[in-house]
């Protein structure tokens, strides 16, 4: 199967204090198949050293009260390193990594894991963005994105079927 990653942050750079990871199993070729999923709330405590954008904090709280309130829980957090280990559990097998613009969620996951002197549970080889591939169906509809991190990667998920199934794709490298 194929994953799914979002994540929610407080920056744009690789060394963002991560709020939220999530991650969901899926089929991109058998709309409706999804596998395991994974989500988790990480304390900000257990990211000495990463960065904070004021830019960032400015636009959470533009965001409707159940986004904040979901994204700012101080509810379940766990430390860094163990959602890190949580999400290696279910990345490390998976055949493709899709991520909405990896150059956001794939880099700043990077960076966390190397700053932790962790192994990447991914090779670079296998990372795929969807933004990308629904930019090639421009008529196709969109929603807006929820900022839940799961939701947004079930919501992606969804749209990538949708792009594939209008492509009438079969089959993916």
């Amino acid at each position: 199967m194929d994953l799914m990653v979002d994540l929610e942050g407080l920056g744009t750079g690789p060394e963002t204090t991560i709020l939220t990871i999530a991650a969901q199993e899926f089929d991109p070729l058998e709309r409706g198949r999804l596998g395991r999923d994974f989500y988790v709330r990480v304390s900000l405590e257990s990211q000495e050293g990463r960065s904070i954008e004021q830019g960032t904090i400015d636009w959470w709280a533009t965001q409707p009260d159940i986004v904040k309130q979901e994204a700012f829980s101080e509810e379940d957090r766990i430390p860094l390193q163990e959602a890190l280990q949580g999400l290696h559990r279910i990345m490390w097998h998976s055949k493709r990594v899709w991520a909405q613009g990896p150059t956001y969620d794939m880099n700043i996951l990077e960076h966390a894991y190397k700053s932790l002197q962790m192994p990447l549970p991914w090779k670079y080889y296998s990372v795929r963005d969807s933004r990308t591939v629904f930019g090639l169906a421009p008529n196709l509809q969109t929603y807006p994105a929820s900022h839940h991190a799961l939701e947004d990667c079930r919501r992606q998920i969804d749209l990538l079927w949708d792009t594939l199934e209008y492509f009438k794709i079969k089959e993916l490298k």
